[in-house]
């Protein structure tokens, strides 16, 4: 085995598979409305003003503060005549059910926005020529390798798991360790207690009032059950890593190279040859331009990328082909 495959959402979109993000926030607007409109109003995009083009990193620019302001309307009023002692809880209830809705809501959500994609039998056209004794190292959460190609599972892993298993559930969010987050202050230090949590935050706020700050602490939370924990992941996954030192060819199809999912890239890269050829698919010029310098960045040689097009590798019979 000295091919290696490194799959990205491309590949799915390339076989007619509705998977992009924008996808997902279709399957929103008519499945969970509500969370569509709080991820909409509540995090501003890093770049072009498009939640969705980059959804993953962005989740790291969640105002929080905005969603505490939101809700301000439902914080209790001590003096008024009607206030009763439960008023001091229904803030704080509300930024939980919203940090559920924006973490373990929004992964099942995704989850499930998943398993309803089809599989178009138009793309049987679409299928590229792929070694079956390769590693496939695929970034998706569907099971186009295993059903559309019959490459055995053995050979594929799901890096962030795949929404078919029973036992684990997939890995989404952003790429930035909370502790440098704009907002990092507001963070409390990793491993506290909720009781130590709360204590936390009372000392830093002198005004400490239970209803907001309970809610403040609560929806702050949503930084560290959002983070994707790469370097973790690596560490757990390490033997895998040391398992490609054979390899000498590798092809990255269909993925975007985003930052938050480049430290795998990277780790493949001081794990393989260094004389490792790597073939990369771009799709339209800026984009060529873009991955070529983002390979050139993480240290591989001019010489040892080459850059190609899905489309450029179609071949007579409708099949697509890698000239392997």
């Amino acid at each position: 085995m000295e091919t290696l495959y490194i799959i990205g959402n491309g590949f799915d979109k390339h076989h007619g598979m509705q998977t992009s993000y924008y996808d997902f926030a279709e399957y929103l607007k008519s499945n969970d409305s509500h969370l569509l409109d709080l991820l909409e109003s509540h995090i501003d995009p890093m770049s072009d003003d498009d939640l969705w083009a980059r959804f993953e990193e962005n989740l790291a620019k969640m105002d929080v503060e905005s969603i505490l302001s939101a809700h301000s309307d439902r914080l209790p009023d001590y003096v008024s005549d009607e206030f009763r002692s439960r008023d001091r809880y229904v803030f704080p209830d509300i930024m939980e059910d919203t940090l559920e809705n924006l973490t373990d809501g929004l992964v099942n959500r995704f989850k499930d926005f998943i398993l309803n994609v089809k599989t178009l039998e138009s793309a049987q056209e679409k299928r590229l020529r792929l070694k079956k004794n390769a590693l496939f190292f695929t970034f998706n959460y569907t099971a186009t390798l295993e059903n559309l190609y019959q490459i055995d599972s053995q050979y594929i892993f799901h890096i962030h798991n795949h929404a078919y298993s029973k036992h684990n559930n997939i890995i989404l969010g952003h790429g930035i360790d909370p502790e440098n987050l704009k907002d990092a202050d507001k963070i409390p230090p990793k491993g506290l207690s909720f009781k130590e949590e709360a204590e936390w935050f009372q000392r830093l706020d002198d005004d400490y009032e239970y209803s907001y700050d309970t809610g403040k602490e609560t929806i702050y939370r949503y930084f560290k059950r959002s983070y994707k924990p790469t370097k973790e992941i690596i560490e757990e996954h390490s033997h895998y890593f040391t398992s490609l030192s054979k390899i000498i060819s590798v092809y990255i199809l269909g993925h975007s190279l985003s930052d938050v999912d480049l430290p795998y890239i990277q780790k493949i890269k001081v794990s393989v040859s260094i004389n490792t050829i790597w073939h990369v698919s771009y799709y339209g010029a800026k984009e060529k331009a873009s991955h070529n310098k983002t390979m050139l960045n993480l240290g591989i040689k001019k010489e040892n990328i080459k850059m190609v097009t899905l489309n450029k590798l179609q071949i007579a019979n409708k099949q697509l082909a890698l000239k392997l």
